[in-house]
């Protein structure tokens, strides 16, 4: 958990995607995420593969229930509005008002 509050620390725009390896949609978005980080070099995309132990802490802080799931942060705040699931446009629209 000291990692990631030192990555939002840092104040700069950030993509926290939640998944798992045996998350069929999370297998679906994941070239979708890599062309959206590829877009917005600005941003920074941090993968939280929740099974991984070490993740848990920070999967319960969020309230992380659904997978995928994105969370935005920006100004060491979260910002914006979780996207869960295979939303691709409202993905593409959080990410973009991110990069501004």
């Amino acid at each position: 958990m000291v990692e990631w509050d030192a990555i939002v620390a840092t104040g700069k725009p950030i993509v926290a995607d939640f998944w798992a390896p045996w998350c069929g949609k999370c297998t679906q978005m994941r070239g979708f995420v890599e062309a959206l980080a590829q877009d917005h070099p600005r941003v920074t995309f941090v993968r939280m593969n929740t099974a991984d132990e070490g993740v848990d802490p920070i999967k319960a802080a969020l309230n992380v229930t659904v997978l995928p799931t994105f969370r935005f942060f920006n100004g060491g705040q979260e910002v914006g509005q979780a996207v869960t699931g295979y939303k691709k446009d409202q993905l593409k629209d959080q990410i973009v008002k991110l990069a501004l």
